[in-house]
């Protein structure tokens, strides 16, 4: 097994464009958690087109800006993405480790759905839930728009270049906890559950070099409780 200190050394980056990055991500994020809170845009615009916006404005603020700032500011920006976590990294260990983790995913994923307080908050929008076309859509959006946005954020542009200036250990406790904030309003068992995955997602980071891993375990628990409450909660109520 790669030891942490050389994985640290390895994914080594603290990129010129950080500098107008971080700042920019603090905004960015304020924005996200109050003008643009998936609650607010609901009540001014309804419940599926505030949640297909909050999907795209979470992408694009979060992921499609940061990623256009990195390709102007960067000299050599596919090495900078690349050391960033995008792309496959170590795909040997990360393929190891979707053995593990994407059952323990699955199982999560259906065990929360279960829960009363999972079915009032998930899915974000209710109206999807008339049909499966519908349905099948929302989630394909909320995977590619919104799990890719959250780990490339989390554990990409705010651990790999931490963890270069820092060590690995105050970098995983920074972005774990600000993971977690930002589940503020959620259910409390999600909030906790939150904390536990920062780490968890944040060593499977470290391990691959890669933020792709974490968005499959972590987009796995997501749509796998949506997907779950949608049958038993919407697709059977309504016999179809």
């Amino acid at each position: 097994m790669i030891q942490i200190r050389e994985v640290v050394l390895a994914a080594s980056i603290s990129p010129p464009s950080m500098r107008i990055l971080l700042p920019y991500i603090a905004v960015a994020l304020t924005l996200m958690t109050t003008q643009f809170y998936h609650a607010a845009l609901k009540k001014r615009h309804g419940d599926a087109r505030g949640t297909w916006l909050y999907f795209l404005l979470f992408f694009t603020l979060l992921a499609a800006l940061p990623l256009l700032l990195i390709l102007l500011a960067e000299d050599e920006p596919l090495q900078a993405l690349s050391e960033l976590g995008v792309g496959w990294g170590e795909y040997r260990i990360g393929g190891a480790l979707m053995l593990v983790f994407v059952p323990i995913a699955l199982l999560i994923g259906h065990v929360i759905s279960k829960t009363e307080e999972m079915k009032d908050w998930y899915p974000f929008s209710k109206e999807v839930c008339t049909s499966d076309g519908r349905f099948i859509l929302y989630e394909t959006g909320y995977l590619l728009l919104y799990y890719t946005a959250w780990e490339f954020l989390y554990r990409g542009m705010l651990f790999f270049p931490l963890a270069a200036a820092l060590g690995f250990l105050p970098a995983m406790a920074l972005n774990t906890a600000l993971s977690t904030l930002h589940h503020i309003g959620h259910p409390k068992s999600e909030v906790f559950g939150a904390l536990l995955a920062g780490i968890v997602f944040s060593c499977i980071a470290l391990w691959t070099r890669s933020v792709l891993y974490p968005i499959v375990i972590h987009a796995t628990i997501g749509v796998v409780n949506d997907t779950f409450i949608y049958l038993r909660t919407y697709r059977n109520a309504a016999g179809r």
